[in-house]
């Protein structure tokens, strides 16, 4: 039964968030070397106010796995779940946690080696409030699953109800603000502090617009689960969009104009920590080129159903494509033109193929 529960949950959460992880595991990993991370960890160690910030970060995240879980839970193909409750409580309990720790994973793996640094520095209190974190995290998200499982009330926190008409344009990112608020918190989180890290980092050194090229780069792949959300959006509240009179440039219009709304805030951070050195027409560059990327992820992922490994397979190719890429110096003006033509040519395709009967 655990490795059926381990499909419905484990596996689908981290496929829904390649992008993020990847973001993450690029910013872990590929920004700061082994040494630099030992000397984060033994900072938090030593300061009980950074630790707390590492605490909050770990919380968000149990938070965002709680979500996807109440989700999946009442999803209309996993209505059959309810049936689990009839499982003895004790043997039930028992596979909330083995699921919630593998949803944990990462942070139940950094907080290991925080916890092997802390005996080595011998910081026992430290090291004491990471292991009750990490216990009370897990049993939280086991608890609050199996709540739900109790008590399957798809209704959840929302924003209060504005009754004005809103265009089509809106559709989408005002359910994401209403219906996944920790969804569309972390994303833009993610990407925007990741933007602003990379233009304060950019006159610490002898960097060029490369750097910037490469936190577009991430921030756009961060966004790489958006498209999958709007088709699931639409084909549970949008049915009959694609019987409307509208031609194919029409609707990528649309979706533009959606995008361009989502991608909004990234323009205001860079504007915002733009480089002093760096000329605002360039930032401006950078922002409609990862417009154009974002419009092309949707025009390749929209309305085809595909295996979460491949699209995460194509996610890791894309940033290892496009890391050689701008590190051989690709200008950005290349990267807009290519992510615009790329964009409007596979929607043109994916459009026509599909009004072919």
């Amino acid at each position: 039964m655990l490795a059926f529960l381990n499909r419905i949950f484990v596996g689908p959460f981290y496929a829904k968030n390649a992008g993020t992880f990847l973001v993450l595991i690029l910013l872990a990993f590929g920004f700061l070397s082994a040494t630099e991370h030992k000397a984060l960890i033994t900072a938090a160690l030593g300061s009980p106010f950074f630790l707390a910030m590492v605490f909050v970060l770990w919380i968000l995240y149990l938070l965002k796995t709680i979500s996807f879980i109440w989700q999946e839970l009442t999803a209309p193909e996993h209505l059959f779940l309810q049936t689990f409750w009839l499982v003895p409580t004790p043997k039930r309990l028992a596979l909330w946690l083995a699921i919630q720790i593998g949803l944990l994973f990462p942070i139940i793996a950094y907080a290991g080696w925080m916890v092997q640094l802390g005996v080595h520095y011998q910081q026992w209190d430290s090291l004491s409030a990471i292991v009750l974190v990490i216990l009370v995290l897990t049993v939280t998200g086991a608890t609050l699953a199996d709540y739900r499982l109790r008590h399957p009330n798809p209704d959840s926190l929302r924003l209060p109800h504005l009754a004005i008409q809103l265009p089509y344009e809106l559709f989408f990112p005002v359910y994401w603000l209403r219906h996944e608020p920790l969804s569309l918190i972390l994303t833009k989180a993610f990407s925007g502090l990741l933007l602003a890290g990379v233009c304060r980092l950019y006159p610490t050194d002898d960097y060029d617009q490369r750097l910037l090229l490469i936190g577009l780069l991430l921030a756009v792949l961060g966004h790489s689960q958006v498209g999958g959300q709007i088709s699931e959006f639409e084909n549970k509240y949008l049915l009959f969009l694609p019987n409307l009179p509208f031609s194919w440039l029409q609707r990528l219009g649309r979706y533009a104009l959606t995008y361009g709304l989502i991608w909004l805030p990234e323009l205001l951070i860079l504007l915002r920590n733009c480089p002093t050195d760096i000329r605002l027409d360039y930032v401006i560059w950078l922002w409609l080129t990862g417009w154009g990327a974002l419009l092309l992820m949707h025009s390749l992922s929209y309305g085809r159903n595909i295996d979460p490994e491949r699209w995460l397979s194509g996610i890791l190719a894309t940033f290892i494509g496009g890391l050689l890429a701008i590190m051989f110096g690709v200008p950005v003006g290349a990267w807009l033109i290519a992510g615009w033509l790329g964009a409007v040519g596979v929607w043109y395709r994916v459009s026509t193929h599909s009004s072919t009967p």
